[in-house]
């Protein structure tokens, strides 16, 4: 007898769906049981059903991970009968999807998931202290929320792709954000912040604020998230352009953007402050020859042409790319993390003055 099971590994939103075999303690994928598979490319989806003969699996649960089409993360657990007979499986409680363990093969994954738990805890832990403190919420992704309400939670969420190669992206895709938004927490820090006017909203594209703050000046200052900025590209302007409009255009979407007082919207902003792009990732990854110096950071401060322009890594970055970026007055700021050596150096550079 045969279970037939099929995982939606890609569709046209953000839904989908992949099963998995509790076998012992470990969740292993079921593409490990199954003796024929088939893809089924659709116009909205591509499906990957499993045929797997009900001895392999017999008295083991098989887990549904299901991603809705907003994001949202849920589970649903099986027992073979049920799949056969197209029952509706149980409910899995938070704290059971905490508990699972999957099977990992790759050594790359394995690396994330280490990294994650020792540098990107603390800073789940930080972000969460300081919500608190400022009583607010965050507005972010389903899958970063994931995280913050609990990491190995969050790691769940990310685990649960299918094939290894999507793991990798989904785990670099979240400990990006969550980099992101350690590093709006501590800005908040070192600026002084003392009432946050309402919750963040870690919104991609928005040319609406991300946080509104008062210092302990009694000053306000705006922040902004991966704001989009369009404009007619100024005098001497060498980046990209958009081919729209006769290639007259340019647009870039730094990291955080941030301006004294208090302002509605980045079209009212006549003058910024601090602008700060976070790099994650080993510094191989994202220094691609220098190119990231021309084609993103100075189009980047050449569109919003801010005070104090920083890059915020967390991996070390070689002094000769320090000095090359300095010379184009890009502050480098490294091994920038909780209690890493950067963390003083980012404080001092935005500090303002007294």
């Amino acid at each position: 007898m045969i279970v037939r099971v099929a995982d939606e590994p890609k569709t046209r939103t953000r839904r989908k769906v992949f099963h998995y075999v509790l076998e012992g303690s470990v969740l292993r994928h079921v593409s490990k049981y199954a003796v024929k598979e088939a893809r089924i490319v659709g116009r909205k989806a591509l499906k990957v059903v499993y045929d797997i003969p009900v001895e392999r699996v017999r008295g083991k649960d098989v887990y549904e991970f299901r991603f809705s089409s907003s994001g949202g993360f849920t589970a649903v657990k099986f027992s073979p009968s049920e799949l056969l007979e197209g029952g509706e499986g149980g409910s899995v409680s938070m704290q059971e999807v905490q508990a699972l363990e999957f099977e990992v093969e790759s050594d790359e994954v394995r690396e994330l998931v280490r990294e994650i738990l020792e540098r990107y805890g603390p800073m789940v832990d930080e972000i969460n202290s300081f919500r608190k403190g400022m009583n607010i919420s965050v507005r972010t992704s389903e899958r970063v929320g994931d995280y913050l309400k609990d990491l190995k939670y969050g790691l769940a969420g990310s685990l649960c792709n299918w094939p290894e190669e999507t793991r990798v992206d989904s785990l670099e895709q979240t400990s990006r954000l969550l980099y992101q938004l350690w590093t709006l927490k501590t800005t908040h820090e070192a600026l002084g912040a003392v009432r946050v006017e309402r919750g963040w909203l870690a919104e991609q594209g928005s040319k609406y604020p991300a946080s509104v703050f008062v210092d302990d000046r009694d000053d306000y200052w705006t922040c902004w998230f991966e704001p989009q900025r369009v404009k007619r590209a100024p005098r001497g302007y060498k980046g990209p352009l958009t081919p729209l409009f006769e290639r007259k255009i340019a647009w870039r979407r730094p990291t955080i953007v941030i301006a004294r007082g208090r302002h509605d919207s980045l079209t009212d902003v006549q003058k910024f402050d601090i602008l700060i792009e976070c790099r994650n990732l080993p510094f191989g990854r994202w220094w691609r020859d220098g190119k990231v110096i021309r084609e993103h950071f100075l189009p980047c401060k050449a569109l919003f042409q801010p005070g104090t322009f920083i890059i915020a890594s967390m991996k070390p970055v070689p002094d000769w790319a320090k000095s090359e970026m300095h010379e184009e007055g890009l502050f480098v700021v490294d091994e920038f993390y909780p209690g890493g050596k950067g963390l003083s150096q980012f404080k001092k550079l935005i500090q303002p003055e007294t």
